[in-house]
C-alpha cells in the first residue's frame, strides 16, 4: 500500500507568563505532527471501434475527451468531498443534540450558519482572504438559505472578491458558499425517517490534497493492443490522496431540508 505523509508543527501554545527579571522564560519544545492516507489510482477508458468512430458525426471524439476531462475532475473533486463530509466538527440544526434527532422542521438556516461561524472563531480557525470562509452545499440547502434576506448573490458582490471559487453562487454571514450537488444524502437517518444533508463550512488547511502527479489523459488511435487495428481507446488515469489535517478547521452542519 502506497502512503501519502503530511507533516506539520502543532501551533505554539499561546498562554505566557510573567518573567522575573533578567531571567527567561520556561523553555517549551515544538510537537511535530504527521498525518497520513492511503494513495490510490483512478481512472476511466472508453473503447470505441474504428468503424464507429469514422461513421460517427463530427466532433464525436472532440466530446469524448471533452466528457472524459470532465469527468476525471468529478472524480478527483470526489475524493476531496468524501474526506470533507466524514471529518470536522458536527452542529446539528435547530435543537438536535444527534442525527437521530433531526426532524423535517429541522432545515438549515441563517442561525445554523452563525453559529458554525461562532464556533470556528472560537477555535481561532483562519479566514480565507477578505475575511470569510468557504462553504459546500447541496442545491436543497442552497434553496433553504437563500430564502434569508440576508442572503447576497454572487452577482450582488462579484466585482469585490479577492478570488475566485468555481461553483460559488452567494455568501451569508462571513461564509462563501459553493454548490456541491453530489453531496451524498444521508437517507433515513433522521427522525422518523427524514433524510440528513451535511453543509460544510471551513477555513484554510482544512485539507490535504497529494501532488503526485497531473491527470494523464489518454487518446490512442488506434488502441494499443488492437492487432488490426480495429478500435480506438481514450481515457484518463491519475493517482490522489486526500486526508483531513485538522478537523477543528470546519464544522459540518447537518441538517434536514424543506424540499425533502
Amino acid at each position: 500500500m502506497k502512503v501519502c505523509w503530511w507533516y506539520g508543527v502543532s501551533k505554539v501554545d499561546p498562554i505566557g507568563a510573567a518573567l522575573s527579571e533578567g531571567a527567561d522564560p520556561t523553555a517549551r519544545s515544538s510537537k511535530a505532527r504527521r498525518i497520513s492516507a492511503s494513495i490510490a489510482e483512478y481512472g476511466n477508458l472508453i473503447k470505441n471501434s474504428v468503424l464507429f468512430m469514422d461513421t460517427a458525426i463530427g466532433g464525436t471524439k472532440e466530446q469524448i475527451m471533452t466528457d472524459l476531462a470532465k469527468d476525471a475532475a468529478e472524480t478527483l473533486d470526489n475524493v476531496v468531498r468524501d474526506v470533507a463530509v466524514a471529518n470536522g466538527t458536527v452542529l446539528f440544526a435547530a435543537a438536535a443534540t444527534h442525527r437521530s434527532d433531526i426532524v423535517s422542521a429541522s432545515s438549515a438556516t441563517i442561525k445554523d450558519i452563525r453559529r458554525a461561524v461562532r464556533l470556528l472563531r472560537l477555535s481561532s480557525v483562519p479566514t480565507f482572504p477578505g475575511n470569510e470562509y468557504v462553504g459546500l452545499c447541496h442545491p436543497d440547502i442552497a434553496y433553504d438559505l437563500e430564502t434569508d434576506s440576508d442572503w447576497k448573490y454572487l452577482s450582488q458582490y462579484r466585482d469585490t472578491v479577492k478570488y475566485d471559487i468555481e461553483g460559488e453562487i452567494g455568501k451569508i454571514y462571513g461564509v462563501r458558499f459553493k454548490l456541491a450537488p453530489t453531496i451524498p444524502i444521508l437517507q433515513n437517518s433522521g427522525s422518523a425517517n427524514v433524510n440528513v444533508y451535511r453543509t460544510l463550512i471551513f477555513g484554510p488547511e482544512y485539507l490535504g490534497l497529494s501532488e503526485i502527479g497531473n491527470i494523464k489523459m489518454v487518446m490512442n488511435e488506434p488502441g494499443r493492443a488492437s492487432e488490426l487495428g480495429t478500435y480506438n481507446t481514450y481515457g484518463y488515469y491519475f493517482t490522489a490522496s486526500a486526508a483531513c489535517l485538522s478537523s477543528q478547521r470546519a464544522i459540518r452542519l447537518e441538517s434536514s431540508s424543506t424540499l425533502d
